[in-house]
């Protein structure tokens, strides 16, 4: 199987397939058209932005600046890259897609940290281990990718959502998608818990939240430590 590799991750063909496949079904009508500008990969007679299918791909990573570092993965893997219109050297770059690359590697450093410090979180929860099935970015193939998966000391599968900054209603509807997904697909006969750790919440996340009784809210801070360099 050919193969290509990305922020030292193996990408497939196949994984460029499935990327595509859950950009149609969720993401394409609601993708911003000011962070798709230059470059699109075409494939089947459609057009895919090849940042955000790299980033279906690997994860909760910051994918950089796109260009050349991109679009050569997926030339690699027989995938045709086509212009969309260019973009003069003295335009600069989009505000907002560099605040999307800040917001994913800030959730990043967060997913790492929690990774392994889970009991700060709550006492007595561990990364959540099944053969062949990750505690982190856990891929569902359906309803999205789970950011950490733990379980709680009286053995219930706790998922947890990562956000940088605030979160808000849309984000408890998401976690509970992936609650119901790990109810159908790991549970069996125990519970299943969600957790969204963000800065802070919207009012009206702080109300949907308020009706499901095994959804929690935490709020992290951040702390700074200083060293000689």
């Amino acid at each position: 199987m050919q193969k290509t590799r990305f922020k030292g991750q193996d990408i497939s063909r196949e994984d460029v397939l499935e990327a595509m496949e859950r950009f149609d079904a969720g993401i394409r009508g609601t993708f911003p058209a000011k962070r798709w500008r230059t470059y699109a990969i075409q494939h089947n007679g459609r057009l895919y932005p090849p940042k955000e299918t790299i980033r279906l791909i690997v994860g909760n990573r910051a994918v950089g600046s796109g260009g050349e570092s991109v679009n050569s993965r997926f030339r690699e893997l027989g995938f045709e890259i086509v212009t969309l219109s260019e973009r003069p050297e003295d335009i600069p770059e989009d505000p907002e897609e560099d605040a999307v690359e800040t917001s994913i590697s800030l959730e990043r450093d967060l997913e790492d940290n929690l990774e392994a410090n889970l009991a700060q979180l709550e006492a007595g929860l561990v990364p959540f281990k099944r053969e062949r099935l990750l505690s982190r970015q856990l891929d569902t193939k359906t309803v999205g990718i789970i950011d950490l998966m733990a379980v709680d000391k009286a053995g219930n599968i706790v998922v947890i959502e990562l956000k940088a900054g605030e979160a808000s209603d849309r984000v408890c509807g998401q976690l509970q998608r992936y609650m119901g997904w790990a109810q159908d697909n790991l549970a069996g006969t125990s519970s299943v818990r969600g957790i969204i750790v963000a800065n802070s919440f919207t009012e009206g996340a702080k109300y949907a939240a308020k009706v499901v009784p095994n959804l929690a809210l935490k709020r992290y801070s951040v702390s700074f430590k200083f060293v000689d360099g």
